[in-house]
C-alpha cells in the first residue's frame, strides 16, 4: 500500500509539472464557464437558471480532459520515455501503477468540480446543489467512463503525437456538441441529432439529474446505460490492446 500511495504521489506530482494538462484539466473548464455564464446567465433551461444547469455540465468538461489528456496522453507519454519498462524492473506491482493513474484522475476531478463549484458561487451567486451524494454518485460513473476512453487512447496511440491528435480532434465536438457549453435547443435540429452520438452528452445529462436530485428517475436510465457501455467496451479493449512498453 506504501508503495502505491508514494507512485500515486509521484503522479499528481508529474501532472502539476505539466503546464499543458494544468491548462486543459482546470483553465479551460474555469474560462469556459466564466465566458458562457457571463452571455447566458440570465437564461432559464427546464425551469433551472444557466449557472445552476451548466455547474455540472462543466464538472463534465473537466473529467473529459482527465480522461484523454491527464491519463490517455500522459500514459502515453510515460511510456514513450521508457517510464514503465523502468518500473516493470522494480517490485511496484502494475496494479499499483494502475491505481496510481485511477486516484490521480479522481483527484483531478475532484480539485475541478471544487473549483468550478466555487467560481458559480462567488461570481455568479448560484445555489449549491442539495443532493450532493447524487450528484457524487453520477460523478463517480462518469468519471470511470472517461477514464475507460483514455486508456482505450493509450491502447490504440503508439505515440505522443497521435494521442494528442485524437485529444484534439475528440474536444471540440465533445465540448460544443454535447450542450456542454452552449444550450442544444439553440442549435440546429442536425446538431441536435449528432449530439446524441457525443459520449459527453449522456455524462452532462448524467451530472445534471444527479445535481437536481433526480439521479434515480426514469430520464437517468438511458444516459447511465450508455456510460455503462462505454465503460465496459474501453475496459475491455483496453485489458486487450494496452502495453506497458
Amino acid at each position: 500500500m506504501s508503495a502505491m500511495l508514494t507512485h500515486t504521489k509521484m503522479e499528481i506530482k508529474l501532472f502539476f509539472r505539466e503546464i499543458l494538462f494544468v491548462f486543459f484539466t482546470f483553465l479551460l473548464p474555469a474560462v469556459s464557464f466564466i465566458f458562457f455564464g457571463t452571455m447566458f446567465g440570465d437564461e432559464t433551461y427546464n425551469g433551472y437558471n444557466y449557472i445552476d444547469t451548466y455547474i455540472p455540465a462543466m464538472v463534465s468538461i473537466v473529467m473529459f480532459t482527465t480522461g484523454f489528456f491527464t491519463i490517455g496522453l500522459q500514459v502515453v507519454i510515460d511510456r514513450e520515455k521508457g517510464i514503465y519498462k523502468r518500473l516493470r524492473g522494480t517490485p511496484l506491482n502494475s496494479s499499483y501503477v494502475f491505481a496510481a493513474i485511477i486516484t490521480k484522475g479522481f483527484f483531478c476531478i475532484l480539485v475541478g468540480t471544487v473549483e468550478i463549484i466555487l467560481i458559480a458561487k462567488y461570481m455568479f451567486d448560484a445555489t449549491i446543489t442539495g443532493s450532493m451524494l447524487q450528484f457524487i454518485l453520477s460523478m463517480i460513473l462518469c468519471a470511470l467512463s472517461f477514464f475507460a476512453m483514455g486508456f482505450l487512447i493509450a491502447s490504440i496511440a503508439k505515440r505522443m503525437q497521435t494521442a494528442m491528435a485524437i485529444s484534439m480532434v475528440a474536444m471540440y465536438p465533445m465540448m460544443f456538441l454535447s450542450g456542454s457549453t452552449m444550450p442544444l435547443d439553440k442549435m440546429p435540429e442536425i446538431m441536435q441529432t449528432i449530439s446524441k452520438f457525443i459520449p459527453m452528452t449522456y455524462v452532462k445529462d448524467l451530472l445534471q439529474l444527479g445535481w437536481v436530485g433526480k439521479l434515480f428517475t426514469e430520464a437517468a436510465v438511458t444516459p447511465a446505460l450508455v456510460l455503462v457501455g462505454i465503460f465496459l467496451v474501453g475496459t475491455f479493449i483496453g485489458i486487450k490492446k494496452f502495453k506497458w512498453d
